[in-house]
């Protein structure tokens, strides 16, 4: 492709959702250096709530390990009931459980979610006062044996409620982990971000009770890229099928099955006489095949060849690029669930809603997260992890409680349809040098979606083009004010410039 066209790509794509995909899609830097000289307050703070978890840990496999004594004794049947405590550990080839997801209620008013290493600290002191009770009724078992096989069902119950506590425990600790090394990371990123949370909550308190309080949407979703794998067909009338290739090196096939139903569960809405729903075509490469046989550009076997073991720490961006380009994937790795390269969702070790599934499957589909995201220094406490939901309704704002809709859908087939008129545009205006069928093509877009960034700056240069140049000044001056709020610098010097000439 000419170089000109792929320059003009590129500046054709919202800055804005790129750094919300710096923020929101980064892959965690679990195993990544720390900054040299002294550890950050976070790192330092993060460890000593860590040394808290390895002590819970400890004591439920303290606990769990003496319940199996007795019951191997005295009721070897309730043996199956002590399962272990869940792994503490991350890594290749560990998969989480898929849950039920939790029962719906009516929508809570939106308020700010908080998670820091105090919290943390808070969740783990909790835990340990209520095994303080369960090792003190291990230590008070009944003498009669009726009452003392009542005390071990007691107890055996009583375990398992722990062992289930401890897990989002640990997975509170892990996404601590993920998203204070992003804060550190970015942080001029997250003061912005800080900001427009903090807004929205001063917006909320001076509208409450007022008719602009409405939680929900009800148009067409915009301003997202819909990948290039996915294919859009109408199989009836008013019925699409939305289908996306996934590539995975999971060979458990009842999680597989299971993360399918998920998807195609959730990606499934009927509205009135229409009907939208998602299909997966999984394709399986076990670990040998995906490191031992590379897929591009001619399968070869590599002689010698071991892939990563269970449990192992692996690259997370190298790991994806093994996959085969030009499909989704579904990969394992990571500490906390999340994107990487756009296409590949790597799962952590902690159990997982279906509906957390869904979520974040639409990201795979082009969708950003709609809640906001903030932050607090807490000094030697490391940070404050702020999140704020404000459509509970929306399966991209609220991964607990939201759900597919049809605009989702309709978003899908609007920015499919953007998106193949931009190309032809950027073909038209910098390949074939037509500006006016180039102008054709981006006011299209622009009938789908008025505030679609790439359109509008393309729009300008090619009205320019043209001859155009008092109708491209209004372009120029809406770009203008568009780069400035995605505080998009080079595109500001670019506007400005033409601006002053035009004046």
């Amino acid at each position: 492709m000419d170089s000109a066209i792929l320059g003009a790509m590129r500046a054709s794509s919202s800055r804005f959702l790129l750094c919300l995909a710096v923020l929101l899609f980064a892959q965690a830097a679990e195993s990544a250096p720390l900054p040299s000289g002294a550890e950050p307050a976070f790192v330092v703070r993060g460890r000593q709530t860590e040394a808290r978890q390895r002590a819970l840990n400890e004591r439920l496999e303290r606990i769990a390990k003496e319940l199996s004594d007795r019951f191997r004794r005295e009721a070897p049947d309730l043996l199956a009931a002590l399962e272990p405590p869940p792994p503490t550990i991350f890594g290749y080839r560990i998969l989480p459980r898929v849950v039920p997801d939790a029962p719906l209620s009516a929508p809570a008013e939106p308020q700010v979610m908080r998670y820091s290493w105090p919290w943390s600290d808070t969740l783990i002191e909790r835990e340990m006062a209520k095994l303080d009770q369960l090792e003190a009724d291990l230590a008070g078992i009944p003498l009669s044996a009726t009452a003392r096989r009542a005390a071990y069902e007691a107890l055996a119950a009583d375990y398992r409620k722990a062992v289930e506590r401890s897990r989002p425990i640990a997975s509170d600790v892990d996404y601590n982990w993920h998203w204070q090394r992003q804060i550190v990371d970015d942080r001029l990123l997250f003061d912005r971000l800080t900001a427009q949370l903090d807004a929205a909550v001063a917006q909320r308190k001076a509208e409450a009770g007022t008719a602009s309080s409405v939680r929900g949407q009800t148009g067409p979703v915009f301003g997202f890229d819909p990948p290039g794998f996915l294919r859009i067909e109408k199989v009836a009338d008013r019925q699409w099928v939305f289908k996306v290739p996934v590539v995975t090196d999971i060979v458990d096939e009842q999680f597989v099955r299971a993360f399918r139903a998920a998807i195609e569960n959730h990606w499934h809405v009927r509205a009135g006489q229409a009907e939208y729903r998602v299909q997966l075509a999984i394709e399986v490469r076990t670990p040998e095949q995906l490191y031992c046989e590379p897929a591009d550009p001619i399968p070869a076997r590599v002689e010698g060849c071991t892939p990563p073991g269970r449990g192992e720490h692996v690259d997370l961006d190298k790991h994806v690029a093994r996959f085969p380009k030009h499909k989704a994937v579904l990969t394992t790795g990571a500490a906390t669930i999340q994107l990487v390269a756009g296409r590949a969702l790597v799962l952590s070790p902690h159990d997982v809603a279906q509906r957390t599934l869904a979520h974040e499957f639409g990201h795979i589909l082009g969708f950003p997260d709609v809640y906001l995201r903030g932050y607090r220094d807490l000094g030697a406490d490391g940070f404050q992890v702020l999140e704020l939901v404000i459509d509970t309704e929306d399966i991209m704002a609220s991964p607990g409680a939201g759900s597919v809709q049809a605009r989702h859908f309709e978003g899908l087939m609007i920015a499919t349809d953007a998106g193949s008129n931009m190309g032809a545009g950027l073909n038209a205006l910098y390949a074939r040098d037509d500006p006016e069928e180039a102008i054709a093509r981006f006011r299209k877009v622009l009938a789908l979606n008025p505030d679609h960034y790439g359109a509008t700056l393309q729009l300008a240069k090619a009205l320019d083009r043209a001859g155009k140049p008092d109708t491209a000044l209004v372009w120029w001056k809406k770009i203008l004010a568009m780069a400035e709020a995605a505080h998009d610098a080079e595109t500001m010097s670019t506007a400005r410039a033409r601006i002053f000439v035009g004046r």
